[in-house]
């Protein structure tokens, strides 16, 4: 976790998934009083772990470079990994897994590609305390018609229990990682809620307030270990008003708590 400095500089090496997680982090840190932030997503739709190592080994040029230094994010493209790492010295690089692959635990180490782009991760970084952090993405909507949901049986509750069992197996006991972001047990949390299953746009991807939302805060409690309580910032207060907030804290802090366990809210009290 951070040091109290106010400072938050974090890359991910991501697809659209990161790119909706990250959308509110900047107001969000903004509003737990940090002083310097700097967020940035390597972004190509639908990256995989495979792809993102052969972009790396071959130096493709191929990212939208997303970057936001003022609450606004601007675009790069055509950019590689390499410039990414070296654009900054960043405090956190996340690495992620496709959502469609998100449950397959042999899919992170194949061929070996997680660690080959940990070493290239470091190899490269500016930063020799760098912390890498794993990104845990979320279960599709029930209903959803993309195609790997099929991967699952069409069924949310078996897509994130196969999220939970492979980030637990190639992901908990590799030391290379200094932080779990714990994004899909926040959205099933919050799905228990009266908040329902209604936390995408199309069935996967977040909705643009209150999934970005829960998303944003999760990575901002697990990057910087500081309390989400006083924050007051919402991107909407229309679809967030009172009342739901202080359920997306309790889905978020729950997460925290428990990353690999669904936590019904209202039946416990946060410890």
């Amino acid at each position: 976790m951070l040091s109290p400095n106010k400072t938050l500089k974090v890359l991910a090496i991501g697809n659209s998934f990161s790119q909706d997680a990250l959308e509110h982090l900047y107001h969000i840190a903004k509003s737990a009083g940090f002083e310097q932030i700097v967020l940035a997503n390597l972004y190509i739709g639908g990256c995989s772990l495979e792809t993102h190592w052969n972009n790396a080994k071959h130096n493709i040029f191929a990212y939208s470079y997303d970057k936001n230094v003022d609450g606004t994010w601007r675009s790069q493209e055509n950019q590689t990994i390499l410039h990414g790492l070296q654009d900054e010295v960043w405090d956190i690089i996340t690495l992620q897994q496709v959502s469609g692959l998100s449950g397959i635990a042999s899919s992170y180490q194949q061929e070996q590609r997680l660690s080959h782009l940990i070493g290239y991760v470091r190899q490269h970084t500016t930063n020799p305390h760098l912390k890498l952090a794993w990104h845990m993405t979320w279960a599709y909507q029930q209903g959803c018609t993309k195609e790997s949901f099929a991967n699952y049986g069409n069924d949310q509750n078996a897509m994130y229990e196969a999220i939970v069992q492979a980030t637990q197996r190639e992901i908990a006991a590799n030391r290379a990682f200094s932080l779990l972001i714990p994004t899909g047990t926040a959205i099933q949390n919050a799905r228990t809620s009266c908040l329902g299953d209604n936390l995408t746009r199309d069935g996967y991807h977040l909705s643009l307030n209150t999934g970005r939302y829960i998303a944003g805060l999760t990575w901002f409690r697990a990057l910087t270990g500081q309390s989400i309580e006083q924050i007051t910032y919402v991107p909407s207060a229309a679809d967030i008003p009172v009342e739901s907030l202080s359920i997306i804290k309790e889905a978020v802090n729950w997460a925290i708590q428990e990353p690999f366990v669904i936590t019904k809210l209202g039946e416990r009290e946060i410890r």
